[in-house]
């Protein structure tokens, strides 16, 4: 089963029932293809956000101005930018190179896997329970570096000593895989907004959990280059968008071009996002 796009064996709707993890992508996509899956990630990201203010709101969830990603959206600095510029391939290769059934991607994500999850929920919530500063996370981000060694090395002893036992694991629970891969993604993102580990956080990260699931359909379906390029698209445009309106002096005529540009490209996603949210529900793509 294919489309003018390219080749789509499942749609994603019938893939999501039952996911299965293949050694090379079975589909292909166009770039204008892939715009318009970015566009939905972004629609999803957009009403996310709104959802989050409202639950914020009606509840009275203290959520603190100096929170990681408040913070890194207002804070310009070299530091940051290089964190937005390795974080989603980062995170890519931890939580999505994986899902495959051929030895590479798996043991290489696997070692990833390790060291994230390792960086995301020991280090990080240990250094919210010291009240340091979202800065103190963003020069310190690099550490995962020094995880990956033990993290690669424990890869590196399972590939040589149970290599078939551990791709027959991904070849028979690749629904499990799947799944635990985008629940752990979007809980890995529960102190984005806080300073501390709470339980609403976890409610917040509901639509970071949707965007991994779409990401992660995304690298089995059409290749990990897909997932990561779509990845650095939603970071990018969020953060460095921000910079640079907020670096635009306060309603001079700069600003207020920015503003149109932006308005005008939200536009675009928003019809093209909900052009791909049909194509979806109609099983086309």
């Amino acid at each position: 089963m294919s489309d003018a796009h390219g080749g789509m064996p499942v749609p994603l709707l019938r893939y999501l029932r039952k996911p299965v993890l293949n050694e090379r992508a079975p589909g292909q996509l166009t770039l204008w293809t892939w715009l318009g899956w970015l566009c939905l990630l972004l629609l999803i990201g957009f009403l996310g956000i709104a959802l989050d203010n409202v639950l914020i709101r009606s509840f009275g969830w203290a959520v603190s101005p100096n929170g990681f990603m408040p913070y890194l959206l207002s804070h310009a600095s070299w530091w940051a930018a290089a964190v937005v510029a390795a974080a989603p391939l980062f995170e890519e290769l931890g939580f999505r190179a994986m899902l495959s059934t051929a030895p590479r991607p798996v043991f290489v994500g696997l070692a990833f896997f390790f060291g994230y999850l390792y960086f995301v929920f020991i280090l990080v919530p240990a250094a919210s329970t010291m009240h340091k500063p979202p800065a103190y996370a963003i020069a310190h981000y690099f550490n995962v570096f020094w995880v990956l060694v033990p993290a690669g090395l424990v890869s590196l002893l399972l590939y040589r000593y149970a290599r078939e036992s551990v791709l027959k694991l991904f070849r028979t629970r690749g629904v499990a895989i799947f799944w635990c891969s985008c629940i752990l993604f979007g809980a890995a993102h529960a102190t984005m907004y806080t300073t501390h580990l709470t339980w609403w956080g976890f409610v917040l990260v509901i639509p970071q959990f949707l965007l991994g699931v779409l990401l992660a359909s995304m690298r089995v379906r059409f290749g990990l280059r897909w997932s990561i390029a779509a990845h650095y698209a939603i970071d990018g445009l969020s953060v460095y968008g921000a910079w640079l309106y907020l670096a635009a002096a306060h309603d001079s005529a700069v600003q207020q071009g920015l503003m149109l540009a932006y308005l005008g490209a939200g536009a675009f996603v928003v019809v093209y996002g909900l052009v791909a949210l049909v194509r979806v529900a109609r099983g086309r793509w």
